[in-house]
């Protein structure tokens, strides 16, 4: 149900490949993880993991580390 409220069938989807790669957001962005799974890493805190069906968000002015262990297929919005 959160999921149609949040409108995340209609968010761009994007797939990424397996690997690591450092990010800079300047605003937040949500991903409702489709297939894959991995770790992102904020210096300093504990890694969280995603798999499918997971809702992730990024805080505006993070700098973080994707670490990919399987291939992912996402939802996003950026904002």
């Amino acid at each position: 149900m959160k999921l149609e409220v949040l409108g995340v069938d209609d968010w761009p989807v994007a797939r990424e490949s397996v690997g690591t790669s450092e990010r800079n957001y300047q605003h937040s962005e949500t991903s409702y993880i489709l297939e894959g799974s991995g770790k992102i890493e904020v210096q300093g805190d504990q890694p969280i993991s995603f798999s499918s069906g997971d809702l992730v968000t990024v805080m505006p002015e993070t700098t973080c580390v994707w670490n990919i262990t399987e291939a992912i297929e996402r939802h996003y919005s950026k904002g």
